[in-house]
């Protein structure tokens, strides 16, 4: 219809109203451009939210994963200052084998959840947060959660290729193993074995004069400090996780 209009002015040399049906045909173009990149900001807002949204889940889920793992990691703490003081006691006359274990053989890692955070974060429109906050916050997440992870490792390596070994010169590790998985789906595997007459006795009047040694005792005060760098970390990383929250609450509103 607006072609017949244009085709008609044109035969009537009607220049004004021919300027007048262009003007119409470019107004109209440029307003359906608008509304498509308006549809489309919209669509990358709504993508970036439901991101966002999981994101939060997936934060709320490593919380309760760092509380879970931080009530471990306060137990090996906590038994390592529990034997340090059973070993400097001059009445020792037993072999504490559970906190030896927990000292010297237990060891294990967090595993938190990042498939929504890279997720936001390979969002074209991640940029466009409306909170200044929350943009650097959630780019630093990597970070923050490879520095709470990386004494855990340190721990790790150590227990696999330090403490095991320094304890298995000093003192019969059946016993260790035994009461490291106790409680796990290997207990019964070690259970049998220590029943078969597989492990060895802890002799106290040896273990009494091991005890006594500084080097002993040293390396369960590293363990200790080892835990609690771990938990401090862990408070930071909790600290900025619920930062987190706080932020995307408000920018999802």
């Amino acid at each position: 219809m607006l072609l017949r209009r244009i085709t008609q002015h044109v035969r009537d040399q009607n220049w004004f109203a021919v300027f007048l049906d262009f003007l119409i045909v470019v107004v109209g173009i440029l307003i359906a451009f608008q509304i498509n990149a308006w549809s489309d900001r919209q669509a990358d807002k709504r993508a970036l939210h439901v991101a966002l949204e999981r994101l939060y889940e997936e934060i709320q889920t490593n919380i309760a994963t760092i509380d879970k793992y931080s009530k471990r990691h306060t137990d090996i703490m906590t038994a390592g200052q529990t034997l340090l003081k059973r070993v400097r006691d001059p009445k020792l006359n037993s072999v504490p084998i559970e906190l030896i274990a927990k000292v010297f053989v237990n060891g294990f890692t967090t595993d938190y959840s990042t498939s929504a955070l890279t997720a936001v974060l390979g969002q074209q429109t991640f940029q466009g947060l409306q909170s200044n906050e929350l943009r650097p916050l959630i780019s630093s997440l990597p970070a923050e959660y490879l520095d709470a992870m990386e004494d855990e490792q340190t721990v790790i390596q150590l227990v696999d290729t330090h403490w095991v070994a320094y304890i298995s010169q000093h003192l019969p590790v059946g016993p260790l193993w035994a009461s490291s998985y106790k409680g796990t789906e290997w207990e019964s595997y070690f259970m049998s074995a220590k029943a078969a007459d597989d492990f060895d006795a802890v002799s106290v009047p040896e273990f009494k004069k091991l005890a006594t040694t500084l080097i002993f005792q040293n390396e369960i005060i590293n363990r200790a400090e080892y835990e609690r760098l771990i938990l401090i970390e862990q408070q930071e990383l909790r600290d900025v996780l619920e930062k987190a929250l706080a932020l995307i609450e408000a920018e999802v509103k």
